[in-house]
């Protein structure tokens, strides 16, 4: 009936049809896990605390202004398996919807899986025509709190395996309120 070559003919016909299809479940394994692994992320910015070291402010109904020096802690997280570089930019402070204070960032490098700390020292100003004299702003002076927004937005590049580069665009808008007492930035929300 059967004779050995055909059984062996068969048998060996088998454990291909069985390699073929252990190397191809292997190699869909091996690219959903590089899938996953280079599928490009999104960076995280946010404001870890802030702080001020000089505070001046002459609440007079008239003229009222202030002057301060803040500190603002940033930090921007990579979650990416590659570099995700940035491009110069600033951050700056606003006082309903006005700018009193503006600082630019030298761009950088972010390393993989990594989160970089950057230090910010901003100089705000009231004087002159910078803030509208209004019942708000005298309100706030008189509480001893303004109600600031600091704004920054990061453009760089994930560089993807030293083949191609994805450009990524990551904003920070957080919601503070400046104490003149205790000289701290309080209630710090980022979106």
């Amino acid at each position: 009936m059967y004779d050995n070559k055909s059984l062996h003919k068969e048998r060996g016909s088998a454990k291909c049809f069985v390699c073929i299809l252990a190397s191809f479940v292997i190699l869909c394994a091996l690219l959903l896990v590089l899938v996953s692994i280079t599928r490009v992320r999104e960076p995280r910015v946010k404001i870890r605390s802030a702080t001020s070291n000089q505070i001046t402010h002459n609440a007079s109904s008239s003229s009222p202004s202030f002057n301060a020096t803040i500190i603002i802690f940033i930090s921007i997280d990579n979650p990416n398996f590659d570099v995700f570089a940035y491009e110069n930019c600033s951050v700056s402070v606003l006082y309903a919807g006005v700018k009193i204070g503006d600082r630019p960032i030298n761009g950088d490098k972010v390393s993989i899986r990594k989160t970089k700390e950057i230090n910010v020292t901003v100089d705000l100003r009231s004087g002159g025509d910078q803030v509208p004299v209004t019942a708000n702003f005298s309100g706030d002076m008189n509480s001893g709190r303004l109600n600031l927004t600091s704004y920054a937005k990061f453009t760089g590049t994930v560089r993807f395996f030293k083949i191609m580069n994805v450009k990524k665009s990551i904003q920070m808008a957080c919601a503070m309120k400046l104490n003149f007492t205790s000289h701290v930035l309080q209630n710090i929300q980022c979106q």
